[in-house]
């Protein structure tokens, strides 16, 4: 029961944790893609980087990855966009793993609370050669029971959490893909945009 209680306070602890930080680097991804692309287009490239700077959030993150290297080949823009991706999907990851640990341990341990409760119960049996009331027997076993129905009371709604923020990592995960997705378009938008502009001033 000691294992499992400190199981439950980790459990909320990282749960309210991971809350914080993802509620924080939460944004309108969409609205600051579009502000990014319009600065660009109109050639304000260091307000475009300034503006992806001061947000927050991983979506701003390789955004601001992507406008600072802007001008390099599309490909090498690319693979730092990807690897900013990569330590942000990271970052809200973090203690995910513990999370789901928490989820398959608690009714396991519950389980062998059970199981070494009712071991405990039999041998006292044993020793007595039995047992006149039954209610003494049944008030044993129901006292070993509850280690696996605490168990299942931390799984269960630790478990429910944790697909909560995992869609949220996963939501923030697609939105840096087509952040990339379009910042590289807009970017080889605007260097077709130099070439012909430089191919009809040499015409």
């Amino acid at each position: 029961m000691y294992v499992l209680l400190g199981c439950s306070v980790l459990a909320l602890g990282i749960i309210f944790e991971r809350f914080f930080n993802l509620l924080r680097a939460n944004n309108d991804s969409e609205k600051l893609l579009g502000a990014v692309k319009r600065l660009l287009v109109q050639g304000k490239v260091l307000e475009a980087l300034r503006l992806a700077k001061q947000e927050r959030g991983p979506v701003a993150a390789v955004l601001a990855a992507g406008i600072g290297n802007y001008g390099r080949d599309p490909k090498e823009v690319e693979r730092l966009m990807d690897q900013v991706a990569e330590l942000e999907l990271l970052r809200m990851r973090k203690r995910m793993p513990a999370l789901e640990l928490i989820i398959q341990l608690a009714p396991l341990l519950g389980l062998l609370g059970t199981v070494t409760g009712e071991i405990r119960t039999f041998n006292v049996l044993n020793n007595l050669q039995g047992v006149s009331d039954p209610i003494a027997m049944s008030s044993g076993i129901a006292e070993a029971l509850l280690t696996t129905a605490y168990g299942l009371l931390i799984a269960i709604p630790v478990a429910a959490v944790y697909a909560y923020l995992d869609s949220m990592i996963q939501k923030n995960v697609a939105n840096m893909n087509r952040a990339i997705t379009e910042i590289l378009d807009t970017f080889a938008n605007l260097k077709q945009e130099e070439s012909s502009k430089e191919a009809s001033d040499i015409a």
